[in-house]
């Protein structure tokens, strides 16, 4: 059993893994989420978060991944379209390009948190091949009746059906969406162009270009989820009576995992000045040196995790980058840490 020592560290590693997965050699694609996709999501949220799922399926770590971090109605979806897919008779073949052994799950997923009614509720675009027509055909089978919304069509959650909660809605043979039923709706009418989309934000749209089709995963936040993050993500840098001052000045966060042999792991935050990205980075330093020490005599493994962590200061920029093994990855998630990160 680990120590509680342990989850703190954690605590400090899990900004790195927001979006992580372990990286094993042969898995280099960098899939870009399509613009499309992106402008269905409305201009006032204030992170965007995208995994590329297609390529990760085969590898071990994968049900943990899926289980602590993507959204569950993510997860209830692929139930649903596995019993459709079971559901159609033999010798069928599905629509769109993948056999009938691989179709249809979803192969990338982006969510956020969408503004609704005076609250935020996760809403998630999945990218795949789907036979919208069979799916829709399973449902009516089984006595479930859309929603109008507009020229699409809204389904609520059934649970006897493999999806236990939330909304969602048959978008195209390449595009499904989940969600709450107004975030939906918000969704498929930013769809229709009645409401500005995300492509108008210009502070998420340039954090998303400089990670978007670079990297395998990525999560970009504006300056109050940065801000947010930093306070909760890594409380051992708050501890200094210098922190409040810098973090409240935070202005965008980003990270970025890139695979070859090991996976590494990028993360930066505008800290907007040069001064304040300097006492950042000895703060984060000075946390990381204790935790290391800590971890040294509690936890090996992850001692070694925190020796390969780059910590350096360009400009207003925070750069942290670290590199960490599979077998490392594998450790970190059995403990839970993706859950953490919720």
């Amino acid at each position: 059993m680990r120590s509680i020592n342990f989850l703190a560290s954690c605590r400090i590693l899990m900004i790195f893994f927001l979006l992580g997965l372990a990286i094993c050699p042969g898995l280099h694609a960098n899939t870009p989420l399509d613009s499309s996709i992106i402008s269905m999501f409305p201009k006032d949220v204030t992170e965007l978060k995208y995994a590329d799922l297609s390529g990760s399926r085969q590898f071990a770590w994968f049900p943990q991944f899926q289980a602590q971090l993507v959204p569950n109605d993510v997860l209830g979806l692929e139930q649903l379209l596995e019993a459709t897919q079971e559901a159609q008779p033999e010798g069928v073949q599905p629509e769109g390009d993948q056999p009938p052994e691989q179709h249809p799950y979803i192969e990338q997923v982006a969510w956020a948190q969408v503004p609704i009614s005076g609250s935020t509720h996760i809403v998630a675009i999945g990218v795949g091949q789907f036979d919208v027509g069979a799916i829709k055909m399973f449902l009516d089978s089984h006595g479930v009746s859309p929603i109008p919304a507009g020229s699409y069509e809204i389904y609520a959650a059934q649970p006897d059906l493999g999806m236990p909660e939330g909304y969602f809605s048959l978008i195209d043979n390449r595009t499904v969406a989940v969600g709450p039923l107004e975030g939906l709706q918000r969704i498929l009418e930013i769809r229709a162009q009645k409401q500005p989309n995300l492509s108008g934000n210009a502070d998420l749209m340039t954090l998303i270009s400089q990670v978007n089709g670079q990297a395998v995963f990525w999560s970009v936040l504006d300056a109050a989820q940065a801000r947010t993050a930093v306070q909760h993500l890594v409380p051992e840098v708050m501890k200094f009576p210098q922190a409040n001052d810098v973090v409240v000045k935070l202005k965008q966060l980003s990270i970025s995992v890139k695979g070859s042999e090991e996976m590494q792991f990028d993360f930066k935050v505008d800290s907007g000045s040069p001064k304040d990205a300097v006492v950042l980075s000895q703060l984060l330093e000075a946390s990381m040196l204790a935790q290391r020490h800590q971890s040294a005599q509690d936890n090996p493994d992850l001692a070694k995790v925190l020796d390969g962590m780059v910590i350096k200061s360009s400009g207003n920029e925070l750069d942290v980058r670290l590199t960490v093994t599979e077998d490392q990855m594998r450790g970190l998630a059995d403990q839970n840490t993706f859950r953490l990160l919720m």
